[in-house]
């Protein structure tokens, strides 16, 4: 159970039901985990539930440049790398059929993810020098499939 270990990891959404059982596995896989959310109380009830010292957070938006510097500078100086990034943030598409979408509501739930990761590679690559990661979205390049890219 250590395919991660010594891999540090930021997970966006961490406060939502899919960004928390993503830090419990890679926790218990090795990794040190950055939560990430705009949701605080949210985070902190979760990281007390957790109880591990491999866990830190971060409250953030991720469609704000100047929140994804900080909690790529803030997991840095924690953990001084960064392995993965698990881009779970996103906004819910109201709950109707595909056809029923206005466009400017796709629009909504598709930006966050796309974005979020230009902000993450560039605030990366800067701060780390262009070293290797992964970046991980669940759900904002292709739907439910998983989708990795290596930068």
């Amino acid at each position: 159970m250590d395919s991660l270990k010594n891999k540090v990891a930021i997970i966006t959404g961490g406060a939502g039901g899919i960004g928390i059982e993503t830090a419990k596995l890679f926790l218990q896989e090795g990794a040190k985990v950055m939560l990430v959310d705009r949701d605080e109380d949210s985070l902190k009830a979760e990281i007390k539930k957790i109880d591990s010292p491999n866990i830190i957070y971060c409250i953030a938006d991720v469609s704000k440049e100047i929140d994804v510097s900080r909690y790529v500078s803030q997991t840095l100086k924690e953990f001084h790398k960064i392995d993965i990034f698990f881009n779970n943030a996103g906004i819910n598409a109201p709950a109707v059929p595909l056809e029923d979408l206005a466009y400017e509501d796709w629009k909504k739930v598709k930006s966050p993810g796309i974005g979020e990761m230009a902000l993450q590679v560039h605030s990366t690559s800067v701060s780390c020098g262009g070293n290797k990661f992964s970046t991980v979205a669940p759900k904002t390049l292709s739907g439910p499939s998983l989708s990795t890219l290596m930068v």
